[in-house]
């Protein structure tokens, strides 16, 4: 077995098993940067674009948030962004979109914030909870690559995004998510990469 395989299996047993109550994160947990390293898709360059892009997004939107847009969440992979939350007003939503879409290294930007006033998106703790719950999932799914996949719950419903090889390996990831409990619905926003 060579190295590199024996450090991405090492990784995904410590993601596993001693970290199951963590939130999943690949780009900053150590077992998930193991992994990232012997799965991901993406490359050097992409993943250094992420991470400066997530970066940019984050400080843009906290520089002009107040109370409007504190419900927003950003999901990054291979430069292409998807807008997740919920809001009160369509304005809030355009205003979100406008801010991101700032940022010339998006190869493209989807705005799936909700506007309700009547909906809360769940408290931040159940929505953390589920996330963590799809992390455990989808990690232990076999035919599932979800270091290359993003989620964000909001009053149980999911918005995933990412790459996946195959329609299969897709279609996996939707269903296992729609099978846990507190999960409302999916929005799939994963692009098929079709690499081996």
């Amino acid at each position: 077995m060579n190295r590199k395989f024996k450090s991405a299996v090492t990784g995904l047993f410590l993601l596993c098993f001693a970290q199951p109550l963590l939130a999943f994160d690949p780009i900053t947990t150590l077992a998930g940067s193991v992994i990232s390293t012997a799965m991901d898709v993406r490359t050097k360059s992409e993943v250094k674009n992420d991470v400066e892009i997530d970066a940019t997004i984050t400080k843009r939107l906290l520089d002009n948030k107040g109370d409007e847009l504190k419900g927003v969440s950003v999901l990054v992979f291979a430069q292409h962004v998807v807008l997740a939350g919920l809001v009160k007003s369509a304005d809030a939503k355009h205003k979100t979109a406008v801010l991101v879409g700032k940022d010339d290294r998006i190869r493209s930007l989807q705005n799936e914030i909700i506007v309700s006033t009547t909906e809360s998106g769940g408290s931040m703790a159940s929505n953390l909870f589920l996330e963590k719950k799809i992390g455990a999932t989808l990690t232990t799914t076999k035919g599932v690559s979800s270091v290359n996949m993003r989620w964000k719950a909001v009053g149980g419903r999911i918005i995933l995004m990412g790459v996946a090889k195959t329609r299969a390996e897709a279609d996996l990831a939707v269903s296992r998510i729609k099978a846990l409990d507190g999960v409302k619905s999916v929005k799939s926003r994963l692009r098929i990469s079709g690499k081996k």
